[in-house]
């Protein structure tokens, strides 16, 4: 009788750790691309309205290089706005530790002022 209720304790305790396990790994995967969603977004904002108040679409993807190095960057004008789209892949842990990877894009489109002369 003793001997049951410490495998059962220990079988309790394994498989808790286990859930904990795959529990943090969630989290942690959540929070990599969420904070990679939100980096992102920003880039391809600030390229865009820099791009569109200062210069033109080359200008917006060398700041997007430039605040984000290693990302594939594609900025274009599409009448009287500039749009630029970033996009990372983000590293994460799969199962057994594994490297798995999932790409993240941010777009962002910013009207040209009236009030400057375009290129």
């Amino acid at each position: 009788m003793m001997s049951e209720r410490g495998a059962a304790l220990i079988g309790t305790l394994a498989i808790g750790f286990v859930f904990v396990l795959v529990i943090s790994q969630v989290i942690v995967t959540v929070g990599r691309l969420g904070m990679a969603s939100a980096e992102v977004s920003e880039v391809a904002s600030y390229a865009a309205q820099h791009g569109a108040r200062y210069g033109d679409p080359d200008s917006a993807a060398r700041i997007a290089r430039e605040l984000m190095p290693g990302a594939e960057i594609v900025a274009t004008t599409a009448g009287t706005s500039l749009s630029v789209e970033v996009c990372v892949e983000v590293p994460l842990v799969g199962p057994a530790g594994s490297p798995l990877y999932q790409t993240v894009t941010g777009r962002a489109t910013t009207a040209f002022s009236p009030y400057r002369s375009h290129p």
